[in-house]
C-alpha cells in the first residue's frame, strides 16, 4: 500500500509498505531508478473536511498510515490559528526506527504547545530517552487516556485493520457518531 506524503504540483513523495503479492509492491519492486509510473486521483474522502466545526481532531495511525496526517499539517496549522483547534496524533510503531516522519511531528508539536500532541506508541522497543508523550504498547490501549468526546471530536483512523477496527469500536462506545470517525485500512504484512 502507498500514500501521498506531500500535496501540490511539486514532485510527490510516497511512503510504501511491503505487502507480499501486493500490486503496489510488485510495481515498485520492478521499477528501475528514474522509471515512471502513471497515477490518477486522489480519490476518497480521507482528508480534512471544510465544514468541520469540531474543537479537536484525534488522528490515529500505524505504519505508513501516518502519511496522510503529514500532508494535513499545513491545514491543521491554519485551523489552530483560525479557531484554536486541538490535535492529538497517536502513532503506533514497533520501535523508534519505524517512526515515519517522527522528527517532523515532534517539531510540529513543539511549535504548537497546547494545540498539537504527538503520542508515539511503541509495541516493542522504546527510545533510549523517551519524550513524556511516548507510550509503550498499542495505540488502541491508550485511546481512552485522551477521553474521546462526541461533543468536540472528529477522529481519523488509518493503518492496520485490527487497530482501525478496535479504535472504531472504542470511539463508537465513547459516543462518537459514525460520521465523525473517518477510516482507511491498510493491509500490511506486519
Amino acid at each position: 500500500s502507498s500514500s501521498i506524503a506531500t500535496p501540490g504540483t511539486k514532485p510527490l513523495k510516497i511512503a510504501v509498505t511491503y505487502v507480499p503479492a501486493g500490486a503496489a509492491t510488485a510495481l515498485f519492486e520492478g521499477l528501475e531508478i528514474g522509471g515512471q509510473v502513471q497515477a490518477s486521483g486522489p480519490f476518497g474522502r480521507f482528508c480534512l473536511q471544510p465544514g468541520d466545526a469540531n474543537a479537536r481532531y484525534l488522528l490515529i495511525a500505524t505504519g505508513t498510515g501516518v502519511t496522510p496526517y503529514r500532508a494535513m499539517l499545513s491545514q491543521l496549522e491554519a485551523l489552530i490559528g483560525e479557531r484554536g483547534v486541538e490535535v492529538v496524533l497517536m502513532f503506533g510503531a514497533r520501535n523508534p526506527d519505524e517512526l515515519l516522519y517522527g522528527d517532523e511531528f515532534r517539531a510540529f508539536a513543539d511549535a504548537h504547545p497546547g494545540h498539537f500532541r504527538f503520542v508515539p506508541c511503541f509495541s516493542r522497543a522504546l527510545p533510549a530517552d523517551p519524550h513524556p508523550d511516548v507510550r509503550h504498547g498499542y495505540v488502541q490501549q491508550f485511546l481512552s487516556e485522551f477521553a474521546p468526546d462526541p461533543a468536540r471530536d472528529v477522529a481519523y483512523l488509518c493503518g492496520n485493520p485490527n487497530m482501525v477496527d478496535a479504535c472504531f469500536e472504542a470511539l463508537k462506545e465513547a459516543g462518537l457518531e459514525v460520521k465523525a470517525i473517518r477510516r482507511e485500512k491498510y493491509v500490511s504484512s506486519k
